[in-house]
């Protein structure tokens, strides 16, 4: 087993136990509809989202330039470039677009996420550069279906949340529509087929790793919306579901 495999390997086990904890012991990171002043320091929300999120896509690029050879196949560049697509969305546009500008994330949660995102994508860009992913056009397509079906959920979510804020409403109200009628958070739903989409285009154990922390950190978060829905709105449909329509 060389050195990427093994932290690839130790990666993926830190996300399990991650999983584990939040998703059974109910530790729920405190920010969003979930934010809490008593985690530290404060930054503003906006500014927090930015800042830990541009890791990912700097290092990811960083690392790939870093270990690309001779040998590097020229399918990498197509995840890398999906990779990018998502996170310029999830570094800049998405977080200008919050309507509450005043709101605040404590530091040790952007603190956090930069360290995930700088390993996140340290490990896919050598993976990437060094060739270490079953090449496969069929997969490919497959994957790339997937993954813009994925980010077309994410984002068409994410816009109906954003809408039912007036600029400078604070307040939380009942998303309508869409995937809404059937689950509370099709939001993380489409970001995990993003990342599934991602996993078949280019599979590895980086992008398996990167897959099982999509999950271990998005399953148990849309299980905390959904709660948190059902005890604030006395009114809220009993029929949805937590994050797969008709099952869970």
């Amino acid at each position: 087993m060389d050195d990427w495999t093994l932290i690839a390997v130790v990666w993926m086990a830190f996300g399990v136990i991650t999983f584990l904890a939040l998703f059974f012991f109910k530790v729920t990171a405190p920010f969003g509809r979930h934010s809490r002043s008593d985690w530290g320091p404060m930054v503003n929300n906006t500014f927090g989202w930015m800042i830990m999120e541009l890791p990912s896509l700097i290092f990811l690029w960083l690392s790939f330039l870093y270990f690309k050879n001779v040998t590097t196949p020229e399918t990498a560049y197509l995840p890398l470039v999906l990779w990018s697509i998502h996170y310029i969305n999830r570094t800049f546009i998405f977080p200008l677009r919050l309507k509450n500008k005043q709101k605040q994330m404590p530091l040790i949660v952007t603190g956090s996420a930069i360290l995930f995102n700088l390993m996140n994508g340290i490990l896919n860009g050598a993976f990437l550069a060094k060739g270490m992913f079953i090449q496969s056009y069929v997969l490919m397509i497959i994957g790339v279906i997937i993954f813009f079906v994925g980010m077309f959920i994410n984002i068409k979510s994410d816009n109906i949340l954003l809408a039912l804020r007036l600029p400078g409403e604070s307040g939380y109200k009942i998303p309508k529509g869409f995937l809404y009628r059937r689950v509370s958070s099709p939001n993380f739903l489409g970001e995990i087929l993003e990342w599934f989409g991602f996993f078949i285009v280019t599979p590895s154990l980086a992008s398996l790793s990167f897959l099982i922390w999509t999950l271990a950190n998005l399953i148990p978060r849309a299980r905390d919306h959904h709660e948190w829905y059902l005890k604030k709105f006395s009114n809220y449909p009993k029929d949805r579901k937590v994050l797969i329509p008709w099952v869970w």
